[in-house]
């Protein structure tokens, strides 16, 4: 659509436009040139050649037209190229990258500036509810502890394949040998057996042990000591705390059994740094508090993997 400025009265119009420059067509059909729409539309080609700039007046559309003609079009946008859509991925994985980074610096800066964490974790745990005694003995029917605790599928005990072990919980199991009970584990703090409780002092401990017969101390595990952290006495972890066993003999007319109680250093909570777990025994220069964390009754009157050869009859 070309658009043509007529010669004589200098007026752009579309060059497609059968009557061709208004004013002229105006005069050929009898119009006054000087008419009001010619003077408007001289008007118009004056501001199309920037020679003056008057607001558009209502109802005056050719002027809004000529006016549009004279801003110029801004051109498409081209497609991106190949190269534009790698650059951009390749800012992207940048962004991603650094962020990564970012996060994990000020991870490590964390735990450095923040230092070890103390988290109340006692060990062995309070008592829950009240105390409730353990009526088992070692030598009767497996049985008579599916009655008192329910019945339990049989696994092979870990430490001595040839026993069917019966768990009830993870701090209570019963090893039987032909059906018959030949050893009982725990350390439930809110079980009971003959008065031994798990988590009370070494000295009530002896005291429980010595109505069953004469307490005599076991040969001790490794002891990594004790050390300090972050004003904190600890051990390097729970399972690093050194152990103790009292062990009673009970023989005939009292039963035929041996009695073994752990005695371990109670903890109050663990200490965190980074990826170690500190067993944590109080804060300052203390001791360490012994304290009953297991205890094991093992049948004698047969032979069995927990003691050596029978010991009565």
């Amino acid at each position: 659509m070309p658009i043509v400025r007529c010669p004589i009265h200098k007026i752009p119009f579309n060059d497609e436009n059968p009557r061709g420059c208004p004013a002229c067509a105006r005069e050929r059909e009898g119009g006054a040139a000087e008419s009001d729409v010619m003077r408007e539309l001289a008007r118009v080609a004056r501001v199309a050649r920037g020679l003056e700039e008057p607001p558009a007046p209502k109802g005056a559309p050719v002027v809004e037209i000529f006016q549009a003609l004279r801003e110029p079009v801004a051109p498409p946008p081209a497609p991106p190229t190949a190269l534009d859509r790698l650059l951009r991925i390749v800012r992207a994985r940048r962004f991603v990258a650094f962020g990564t980074a970012s996060i994990a610096v000020l991870l490590i800066v964390l735990v450095l500036v923040s230092g070890p964490r103390y988290v109340e974790a006692p060990d062995p745990p309070a008592a829950v509810g009240d105390l409730r005694p353990l009526p088992l003995e070692t030598g009767t029917p497996i049985t008579t502890a599916f009655a008192i605790l329910g019945t339990q599928p049989p696994r092979a005990a870990p430490d001595a394949p040839q026993l069917a072990r019966y768990d009830y919980g993870t701090a209570l199991a019963v090893d039987a040998l032909n059906d018959v009970i030949y050893a009982i584990t725990f350390s439930l703090p809110n079980r009971a057996w003959r008065g031994l409780v798990i988590g009370e002092p070494e000295q009530t401990v002896r005291g429980a042990l010595a109505l069953l017969g004469v307490p005599r101390e076991m040969a001790q595990g490794p002891d990594p000591g004790l050390t300090t952290v972050a004003g904190y006495r600890v051990y390097p972890s729970l399972e690093q705390r050194p152990r103790r066993t009292l062990r009673v003999d009970v023989r005939p007319p009292n039963g035929c059994f041996d009695v073994d109680v752990d005695l371990r250093p109670r903890i109050t909570g663990l200490l965190l740094r980074g990826s170690t777990r500190y067993a944590v025994v109080g804060r300052g220069e203390v001791e360490p508090e012994w304290v009953a964390a297991r205890v094991r009754v093992v049948n004698r009157s047969v032979a069995g993997p927990y003691a050596q050869g029978i010991a009565c009859r």
